[in-house]
């Protein structure tokens, strides 16, 4: 077989391990901050209006309606993008398997895979948003530092012998704004 084919072939497999590992560990994160929120066997893992976010941004029983209501709008549009992202990944599988992989067929649907999660990504971006407008201007600084805390605890730990660095703002480039 051709060389190039084996590298291929090697770089959509660990990929595939790759979002796999991924996919479990943030269901085993996510099972296990609920547990350590709510208890043991506690269902509330899709009852958003017991997270963290709406107690430490306390909010008011409109916003909570408000935001059910474009959450429930939201589910609806991204449950046939994970739908077909699923069909898409099965295809990709199937390409796999067989002897002779077409790579043209994989290209297309890694393309399409691609374009389905950036899909999906919008959507979500779209709920902040608009989660956003319901919210005071207090909520959004709160929401704001506590989406960073919850992004960074969920960040794959970083390796012993390197130093983190700390977080530091965003400046432009000299020359701009008059620099």
């Amino acid at each position: 077989m051709d060389k190039k084919v084996l590298v291929i072939i090697l770089i959509i497999s660990v990929a595939i391990n790759l979002a796999t590992v991924f996919t479990f560990g943030y269901f085993w994160w996510t099972r296990h901050t609920i547990e350590r929120e709510f208890g043991p066997g506690s269902r509330m893992m899709h009852e958003w209006q017991h997270s963290r976010i709406v107690r430490e941004l306390e909010l008011s029983g409109d916003q909570i309606e408000e935001i059910r209501k474009a959450n429930e709008e939201m589910r609806s549009a991204v449950r046939p993008l994970r739908e077909e992202l699923f069909k898409k990944r099965q295809e990709l599988m199937s390409v796999l398997r067989e002897k002779e992989p077409d790579r043209a067929l994989a290209e297309v649907l890694l393309n399409e895979i691609a374009e389905l999660q950036a899909q999906h990504e919008k959507q979500i971006f779209e709920r902040l948003l608009m989660m956003k407008n319901i919210l005071t201007p207090q909520q959004q600084e709160k929401l704001g530092s506590l989406l960073h805390t919850l992004l960074e605890e969920g960040r794959p730990p970083t390796m012993p012998h390197k130093p983190v660095l700390p977080h530091r703002p965003f400046r432009l480039p000299r020359g701009e704004k008059g620099r």
